[in-house]
């Protein structure tokens, strides 16, 4: 008699990137590459390269709310990632299958370069409807400034008052990508929740001068979340989530996809 293995399965909700670079098919790829199933729903098409996202559509939120069904009416999720939420229909449609999973959310808002990639209505909707129902975030700095509503001068101290704001988040992971170390180096660090007080676990990494960074930010918070679904530890999680992402951009550096930021090469070992 065949004994079921118990697969741990990681729902990615977010935008698809036809490139390949980043949303569903960074997450999916990340997936195979943490050794967890993905499935995913789409929330959002867009028209984007290497280059620049040329046009963004959302998908209709009916059918959002279809597709989650679909999934959830069948097969076993372990853990949730959240990526682009275009709107507030679809944000109002997703929060609902959001309890009782550990939900990690990349606030898609701002790219790495700096550009809106969502419209006012829909970061207003992540902030007031997704986020109190996520439990870890993971922006950029960019983001972070959003999240805070001022310009960061510390990190840390911009952390803590993203957790006071939603005092449900048990983590956030601040990146310190846009800020290398003076000493050539960059510090993650994720300020988590334990045992009544806020802890930080802390990563440092050589900083890699590269172009090659498109999807970054989705490769990191799928894998923050396969490894929760894996059942680490949240400090270990974001650990492990680093160090696959640092040695996925050591790998990709100088491999060259497409004229413009590359993207990470998830199936390259070596």
């Amino acid at each position: 008699m065949m004994i079921p293995v118990e697969i741990p399965t990681v729902l990615s909700i977010a935008g698809s990137d036809p490139s390949g670079g980043a949303g569903i098919q960074a997450d999916l790829k990340t997936f195979m590459a943490t050794g967890v199933y993905g499935a995913a729903a789409i929330a959002g098409l867009t028209a984007q390269n290497t280059r620049a996202v040329d046009a963004a559509v959302a998908v209709d939120a009916d059918f959002v709310k279809t597709q989650l069904h679909s999934v959830f009416s069948d097969i076993r999720i372990d853990a949730i990632k959240l990526g682009m939420l275009p709107g507030r229909a679809i944000c109002k449609a997703v929060a609902p299958f959001l309890a009782g999973y550990p939900v990690v959310c990349d606030p898609v808002m701002v790219a790495t370069s700096g550009g809106r990639l969502v419209d006012k209505d829909a970061v207003s909707a992540l902030m007031d409807i997704i986020l109190p129902e996520a439990d870890y975030v993971t922006p950029n700095l960019y983001e972070l400034e959003v999240l805070c509503g001022k310009p960061v001068n510390d990190m840390i101290e911009a952390g803590m008052a993203v957790l006071e704001r939603f005092p449900n988040l048990s983590g956030i992971a601040l990146k310190g990508g846009h800020r290398p170390d003076p000493g050539g180096t960059v510090t993650d660090t994720l300020l988590y929740r334990h045992s009544g007080e806020v802890r930080q676990a802390a990563e440092t990494n050589p900083f890699i001068d590269t172009e090659n960074t498109h999807g970054t930010g989705c490769t990191f918070s799928s894998a923050m979340a396969a490894y929760l679904a894996k059942k680490h530890d949240p400090a270990d999680a974001f650990i492990q989530a680093v160090r696959l992402t640092h040695r996925l951009i050591v790998l990709s550096k100088d491999r060259k996809i497409g004229s413009g930021h590359g993207p990470l090469l998830h199936h390259i070992t070596e």
